[in-house]
């Protein structure tokens, strides 16, 4: 089976949403059809929802492989959750947002759910994932376009005046998150394997939280320092000033830091390139980024913790050796062969 090209789905949906309301010059005309568009994706949803989840389950759970959430479009931490909403019914909020693990035989916990095993179920649930990614991809451009209906007007002369922003201690931020995250993974007792499965488990949450973060920031950032009066707004978003104006050039398609326009002409600059008015992003910007940054150190120090315990596993009494040690932290054996030669050589 060739894989689908789930970001060329995306792109293709929200062009296909953004050039049917570019023909629609009267705000509130492009309102209401941006409205229809955003409830007929909706709706696709809707229905596509439990079949997904089912397909989705089913071959996680009979014909699993490190790399499947990519056949879906999906983080792995993702394809878990949708698992095991469905292999356990009494799943906690907290639960179905920190999955448990696998059971050790899936098959089985599969049969005894009462999940069916699909004829050519892989490629069943690639292509409904395919149509889900590309209504949701629909119903957030149209969502999109309903908030800059208003708001483009009211930046098209100018920029917004905004409060002094929030300046976190973001050093502080990194360094408590990391310690809260060591302290998590070391705290407990229980065997190494254990150790290792709650480190690796702990990798793909805060991977997938990283992930998550980047582009709220992103898109906050640029649009206090496109849009506003704001000053100085890397000292809100975490980052120093040459990594915040590398990401202003990255999204006004610019070759280098220094082809940026003059600040009056950044408003219509970053219209043209596309770029979103994010409402409130002064008081957004400070928040999201500080959930980024403790996501990434509990994301660096989670890696670390289960780095250290790769050599320890791969070694007697153990001996679990690559494939193995792969299999029980959900990544390609690849990996874990890095890791064993830079353990030696320390």
């Amino acid at each position: 089976m060739s894989s689908i090209d789930y970001d060329k789905i995306r792109a293709d949906a929200r062009a296909e949403v953004d050039a049917e309301l570019a023909e629609v010059t009267d705000p509130r005309e492009r309102r209401t059809l941006a409205e229809e568009i955003r409830d007929q994706a909706f709706m696709e949803l809707s229905m596509l929802k439990e079949e997904r989840q089912q397909l989705v389950a089913s071959a996680a759970l009979y014909e699993y492989a490190p790399d499947l959430h990519e056949k879906f479009g999906i983080a792995r931490t993702h394809l878990r959750r949708l698992t095991m909403i469905l292999l356990h019914d009494d799943l906690d909020r907290e639960e179905q947002i920190n999955p448990p693990s696998w059971p050790a035989d899936r098959a089985e916990a599969a049969r005894n759910a009462g999940i069916p095993h699909h004829k050519d179920v892989v490629q069943k649930a690639a292509a409904i994932c395919g149509r889900y990614e590309g209504a949701a991809a629909r119903r957030s451009a149209a969502i999109a376009h309903l908030e800059d209906a208003g708001e483009m007007l009211r930046t098209a002369g100018g920029r917004v005046d905004v409060d002094p922003m929030e300046r976190p201690d973001f050093a502080d931020i990194r360094e408590q998150a990391r310690q809260e995250m060591v302290n998590e993974l070391t705290a407990a007792d229980g065997a190494p394997e254990d150790r290792l499965r709650r480190a690796a488990e702990a990798v793909d949450l805060w991977e997938e939280k990283v992930a998550e973060l980047l582009p709220k920031r992103d898109a906050a950032m640029c649009s206090l320092a496109f849009y506003t009066t704001a000053q100085g707004v890397y000292f809100s978003a975490g980052i120093n000033r040459n990594a915040c104006n590398r990401v202003l050039a990255r999204v006004l398609k610019v070759p280098s830091v220094a082809d940026l326009p003059k600040r009056d002409k950044q408003p219509a600059a970053a219209r043209a390139a596309g770029v979103r008015f994010v409402k409130n992003a002064e008081r957004k910007l400070p928040k999201i980024a500080t959930e980024y940054e403790a996501a990434k150190a509990r994301q660096a120090a989670a890696i670390q913790i289960r780095n250290e315990l790769i050599p320890v596993m791969n070694a007697e009494p153990y001996g679990w050796g690559p494939g193995r040690i792969a299999e029980a932290i959900d990544r390609d054996d690849k990996i874990v062969r890095r890791i064993l030669p830079a353990a030696e050589s320390a």
